[in-house]
């Protein structure tokens, strides 16, 4: 195993929103390379009809800060550890306005920004030096013809990010983010290597998986507060 695999293995790492696509494909990542994987979703369910026994995914109202630090206790007391943290989760909906109604603004700001806050907040006290939070964003070239809520949710995780790593560099715990641009909603994990990616259509969720874990391990130690588009270049 190289120095990358190497790291990931024995560790544990939570990954707060676990649905099909790069959230799943995130986990077999980490699983393939003998990491503890803990998926939390509100439903408790396997995202995927192709089970996988190393990926356990626990009930969790990611909206509700005593569930989330609850939660977390439970992955800590059970493993003795959480390495890393993984903040994928989050919603889109279409509306045909694009500037949406303030109730709806304040469902897209509890939905993709408080539930990720919470795992922040839950995570920082349980989290040792040299741990890792990666949160989800977007890309901004996804923001032109999506609506307010959603772009101005997806802005706030940003400025989420920055304000935590600066709050949390005295403990030694780096936070970063990804913004992915549209993604597919797949569950076509393969051997790690050699890559295969298609330059077509959604993105391959396994790209923003390769990245998740790059942030998550030491070799992307000098890198915090970040926010890294990864989206197949598509504003060029």
């Amino acid at each position: 195993m190289g120095l990358f695999e190497d790291y990931f293995s024995g560790k544990t790492f939570v990954i707060a929103g676990m649905g099909i696509g790069q959230g799943l494909s995130s986990a077999r990542l980490l699983c393939s390379m003998k990491s503890r994987v803990y998926g939390l979703s509100r439903s408790g369910k396997f995202p995927s009809e192709k089970g996988d026994d190393s990926i356990r995914v626990l009930k969790c109202d990611l909206e509700g800060e005593t569930e989330v630090k609850d939660t977390l206790k439970t992955i800590f007391e059970k493993e003795g550890q959480i390495n890393g943290v993984l903040n994928n989760v989050g919603t889109w909906e279409f509306s045909e306005k694009s500037m949406v109604e303030p109730d709806i603004l304040f469902r897209f700001l509890s939905s993709n920004v408080l539930t990720q806050y919470n795992v922040i907040y839950g995570a920082s006290t349980l989290l040792e030096p040299g741990s890792s939070i990666v949160n989800i964003g977007a890309s901004r070239n996804l923001f032109r013809g999506n609506n307010s809520g959603y772009t101005i949710s997806k802005s706030a995780i940003e400025e989420m990010t920055r304000t935590a790593a600066s709050s949390l560099k005295a403990s030694g715990i780096r936070v970063n983010a990804v913004l992915p641009g549209s993604v597919g909603k797949e569950d076509n994990f393969g051997n790690i290597f050699p890559f295969n990616f298609k330059n077509k259509g959604a993105m391959d969720p396994l790209k923003i998986a390769y990245v998740t874990a790059f942030l998550l391990s030491p070799l992307s130690s000098g890198i915090n507060g970040v926010s890294i588009p990864a989206d197949d270049g598509m504003g060029l």
